[in-house]
């Protein structure tokens, strides 16, 4: 049950019908402002609304400052943008609300009709809108409890898999690091990963993650699956003092030939030693281990490191994928970026796939990989054998029952 609603419009006609609709539609109090300027004025006066109407463009403090400022606030409100501006702006005011800190952004088509209002409350009665964490709130461990892990070997791998597009049949897995906090359950990266880089701990991390990669894909081969194992690795990673010397040693210890291993390097960074940056990856090339170009088009100069360092692979980040449906920037960029890495001969991957849509899209635009929720999140070991050879039987038998 909603308890309040803000609605910040500038046009009486619009503010009037919109609070009639919806006074149809709940019991919940309705709380107008003509600007920005306004509706802080009333949120300062009234309990939090679980529901914000806002227009753009609007005389005075416009939607686009009033939605910086309360994403300042921390407010838990959902925010529904009732404008008629192009939908690049729409489009771009979301990501700057994201960005921000706002949890839950999205849009309604002016005129705003009945149903469109309706469907609205629908959905957020269906969530109960429970209140999400934010990460503003994010527990913070204790830098004992980061080292306990290490020496616990409470941090473990996780493998999310990657479905080759032409068969439907698994060919391989990322490596996704999780901790198994002895209070907490498991956790995610985005609940660790900044403070272990801020105690010096993460090539140690890469490291461990490296060697229970190779190990699990070791067994894999020796099961009979010859699959290949992606581990994500910084340009940091790449400049520390005999890492390729490691990265050998563990696949000769394992037994794992160097063409099942695949470096997925970020480029979110910028490249201070380049150079031998460059050296190491074109050495980890001539030794047969493959290269990905990770969450591309999201870091600094994609373009450049692309064209200058040995990659054999391209990953399409998943906030393209995911958009890409909706969005006709994003599809734009999904489809360059796969006709580009197949002008340069390079495999593509495009992770973050969670529905059936994206799928039939990225393969019509001729990608060779998937990977994202559509087929399974990241899992333990066991659990990733077993789902791995659940699929890939489910897969041929469909296919003999279309040809029998």
């Amino acid at each position: 049950m909603l308890n309040n609603i803000l609605i910040v419009e500038d046009d009486f006609f619009q503010q009037k019908l919109i609070s009639k609709i919806l006074s149809t539609l709940t019991s919940a109090k309705i709380t107008t402002a003509a600007n920005g300027q306004e509706a802080l004025s009333k949120l300062d006066k009234i309990a939090e609304p679980e529901l914000i109407l806002c227009d753009l463009n609007m005389p005075g403090m416009d939607g686009v400052e009033f939605l910086r400022i309360i994403a300042q606030r921390n407010l838990d409100s959902k925010v529904v943008l009732t404008s008629s501006v192009s939908k690049d702006v729409i489009s771009s005011v979301k990501e700057m609300a994201l960005a921000c800190g706002m949890p839950d952004i999205s849009s309604l088509n002016k005129p705003i009709s009945k149903k469109q209002l309706e469907q609205l409350l629908s959905e957020l009665i269906e969530k109960k809108w429970v209140k999400k964490p934010s990460e503003h709130c994010q527990y913070q461990h204790l830098d004992d409890e980061i080292i306990t892990g290490f020496d616990q070997e409470q941090f473990v791998v996780f493998f999310q898999p990657h479905i080759d597009v032409a068969t439907d049949i698994v060919s391989g897995a990322e490596a996704l690091i999780r901790w198994h906090h002895p209070t907490r359950g498991v956790l995610t990266p985005y609940f660790f990963l900044a403070q272990i880089d801020k105690l010096g701990l993460s090539h140690l991390l890469t490291l461990q993650v490296l060697e229970s990669s190779i190990a699990a894909c070791s067994r894999w081969h020796q099961q009979g699956l010859n699959f290949n194992i992606s581990v994500n690795i910084s340009p940091v990673d790449l400049v520390e003092s005999n890492f390729l010397e490691r990265v050998l040693e563990l696949l000769q210890q394992h037994q794992l030939p160097a063409k099942f291993l695949t470096l997925e390097i970020t480029e979110s960074d910028i490249r201070p030693n380049m150079a031998k940056e460059l050296e190491v990856m074109c050495r980890l090339r001539l030794h047969g281990i493959k290269l990905s170009i990770d969450d591309f088009g999201t870091g600094y100069s994609s373009l450049s490191q692309l064209i200058s360092s040995p990659f054999t692979e391209l990953k399409i980040d998943q906030s393209f994928v995911q958009k890409m449906l909706t969005d006709s920037k994003s599809y734009a960029a999904v489809k360059a970026s796969l006709q580009l890495a197949r002008d340069l001969k390079l495999k593509t991957v495009a992770e973050g796939v969670e529905t059936q849509a994206e799928a039939n899209a990225i393969k019509a635009l001729g990608c060779d990989v998937f990977q994202g929720w559509l087929y399974a999140p990241a899992l333990a070991e066991n659990e990733f054998l077993t789902w791995c050879q659940h699929h890939n039987k489910k897969t041929v038998d469909e296919k003999e029952q279309q040809f029998s």
